[in-house]
């Protein structure tokens, strides 16, 4: 990459562009595609003057920040074609690439694009003999069958490429086909009667099948609270931590050597605090800090890495925010605003719990040094005229989550990429909270739409206390509101639809016990009859077939699709179901009852009501198959425990 500062006015930029297929009488010969110079890559500064960034003689096409989502990392932003030895190669590579820039295609998506190209054809020219062969249908099957061979690690083992992972490589060689016609090289198509998808096992017999509840782990309860505990609890710590943080940078060393500089710095630190011996630790902790910050935002909100990276700092007085609220019936709600890449959406808000909005505040404050680190770099790359760096720090200016490396000296402020996030920080967190987990951050969106969904049927178990504006329907808050995200909008009634049917499921199986009223009698007739088995395939699409309305009562499930329901007898009313969910709502009931029976000051009225109880608490948990005197033993033993243990 020619590393040069370059600004052109409007007018000079028009002279310097590379030429466009169409420019070239749309039938360019591969002398001229060889001999091509000029700019593929610019962006207009707020002087009208046009800062170059590439041109297509070089080997390095750097493309422009806004391009990108605010998580791709700087590297991803270089299309790269020096490991391509050839000229004529390289030529061609970079014609694609151009053409495909022509069609629109921007940002990630070219980078992708480019290194598949790239890969190719150094495979080719990676063999002598191979390198003098021309590219035609016998050279591409060689590149598939190089590619079928290809191992990766996936859970600790050696397995070949998916076919969603093969099907990019062999664009690659359709897209030289397509726009690199006028090489010579270039003999004829790379499939005879056939395709990338088929050639990547995307077609056929044996392709894969997108399945209704998709390749996104939900994360279980069991990693989920640990790691929400973890991090809460740094949450709850952040004005210990930032009242740290700020007296440490106040502090300045009286040493003269540089070198004696940490060691004051650090001796300093163990003054102030008892939890701390190393600037390191310390460090580490601040990023943990963040890193739970950024945790709580994506679980609690479903936004993705870019947009959770794209919310701004509040302006106060100057009219930027990123978050408003509302009141409905007493109750605050709160939306963040901050902006959507993924489909062109633009600003968009999203509905948050109050922690979500703590963490935004807590990392307004733990930015404040960088931002302020920021506009020094700003000042100077203005002052040094150096365009190019004046574009990436204003593109990054007054964002909330701002880094820089604490031991790497002179590193330059940057937000976090979200390869770093995923790939590193979640990981970190869930190993320093204990938990065997490979977190993802798309993870924690699919697992917030799930959370949304158990909410809205009433069965909600873990972490309720963050969720209580998940009470009214967050479906039809999103529904209602065209401001909101919508692409989440439509993930949550996927998942709804994908969770309804997973219960449904469960009541059709003739190994999962259910009980209740007359709906539950007629869906344990209707599982065992044969004949229906054969009418429907499987006991799934019987439950598909006779899919209700369902919402969870604690104790039951309730299938009426009116307002009659007035809860708290789903066992004996005839739109209820009973199944092993509610087993420790019906535990509890028991405890209740057998202390209840105890009592000698409640009557005889209640001690009837509770022997009542104890019958129908009985005819449940037997009828889901529980050993009932059993487990009212061991009740009664441990309910004695504890009343001699509070005489003691």
């Amino acid at each position: 990459m020619i590393n040069v500062q370059n600004t052109l006015s409007a007018k000079e930029l028009e002279k310097h562009k590379c030429p466009t297929l169409e420019m070239l009488g749309n039938n360019p010969t591969q002398v001229q595609i060889e001999a091509l110079t000029g700019v593929v890559a610019y962006t207009t500064l707020e002087d009208g003057q046009c800062l170059v960034y590439a041109r297509f003689e070089e080997d390095e096409w750097e493309l422009t920040p806004e391009e990108f989502t605010k998580s791709a990392r700087l590297s991803e932003h270089i299309l790269r074609f020096s490991s391509i030895q050839s000229h004529t190669l390289k030529s061609l590579a970079k014609w694609v690439m151009w053409s495909k820039r022509q069609m629109g295609l921007r940002g990630s998506s070219l980078a992708v694009a480019c290194k598949h190209v790239r890969s190719f054809l150094t495979w080719v020219e990676s063999e002598p003999l191979r390198s003098q062969r021309d590219f035609d249908a016998f050279l591409a099957q060689e590149y598939v069958q190089y590619v079928d061979g290809v191992m990766v690690k996936r859970k600790g083992e050696l397995q070949p490429l998916k076919p969603t992972s093969k099907m990019p490589r062999y664009f690659s060689l359709e897209a030289i086909y397509r726009h690199g016609r006028m090489f010579a090289w270039v003999k004829g198509h790379p499939w005879i009667s056939s395709s990338a998808h088929e050639q990547a096992g995307a077609l056929g017999e044996g392709a894969p099948r997108k399945t209704a509840e998709g390749k996104t782990l939900i994360i279980p309860d069991e990693v989920l609270k640990p790691l929400a505990t973890y991090t809460k609890g740094y949450l709850d710590r952040a004005t210990e931590l930032l009242n740290l943080r700020d007296k440490l940078d106040a502090f300045e060393p009286t040493a003269k050597s540089v070198r004696d500089q940490p060691t004051q710095k650090r001796e300093y630190l163990q003054s102030i605090s008892d939890e701390f011996d190393k600037l390191n630790d310390f460090n580490d902790a601040l990023l943990l800090l963040r890193d739970s910050c950024i945790f709580w935002l994506l679980f609690t909100t479903g936004m993705r890495i870019h947009e959770a990276l794209n919310i701004k700092r509040s302006l106060r007085g100057k009219g930027g925010r990123n978050y408003r609220t509302e009141t409905k019936d007493e109750e605050t709600f709160y939306y963040i605003q901050s902006r959507s890449d993924k489909t062109h959406t633009g600003e968009t808000e999203w509905i948050a719990p109050k922690i979500a909005i703590d963490a935004i505040k807590i990392l307004e404050r733990y930015s404040k040094p960088y931002q302020a680190k920021l506009e020094a770099e700003l000042k100077e790359a203005k002052s040094q005229g150096n365009y190019k760096e004046m574009a990436r720090l204003s593109e990054i200016n007054n964002h909330l989550i701002l880094a820089k490396s604490p031991r790497k000296k002179g590193a330059p402020i940057t937000i976090p990429s979200g390869t770093t996030i995923t790939g590193l920080r979640l990981k970190n967190l869930c190993a320093m909270a204990g938990v065997d987990w490979n977190l993802t951050a798309h993870q924690l969106r699919r697992t917030f739409a799930n959370y949304v969904v158990h909410s809205e049927l009433g069965d909600l178990r873990a972490l309720k206390e963050h969720f209580k504006h998940w009470s009214i329907t967050m479906t039809a808050l999103y529904a209602a509101n065209d401001d909101l995200d919508q692409e989440l909008f439509e993930e949550l009634l996927r998942e709804k639809l994908f969770v309804e049917e997973e219960i449904f499921s469960d009541f059709f199986n003739l190994d999962h016990p259910i009980t209740g009223g007359a709906v539950a009698e007629k869906i344990k007739e209707f599982r065992s009859n044969e004949e229906n088995i054969k009418i429907y395939g499987s006991h799934k699409e019987m439950a598909r077939a006779m899919k209700l309305p369902i919402r969870s009562t604690g104790i039951g499930w309730c299938t009426n699709d009116d307002d009659g329901c007035m809860g708290g007898g789903c066992d004996e009313c005839d739109h209820g179901i009973v199944d092993e969910r509610n087993v420790k709502h019906w535990e509890g009931m028991l405890i209740q009852q057998l202390e209840l029976v105890d009592l000698d000051d409640i009557g005889d009225a209640g001690k009837k009501a509770a022997q009542d109880g104890l019958v129908r608490v009985e005819k449940v948990l037997t009828d889901l198959g529980y050993d009932y005197a059993a487990m009212k033993n061991e009740l009664s033993n441990n309910n004695q425990i504890k009343s001699i243990s509070s005489l003691d």
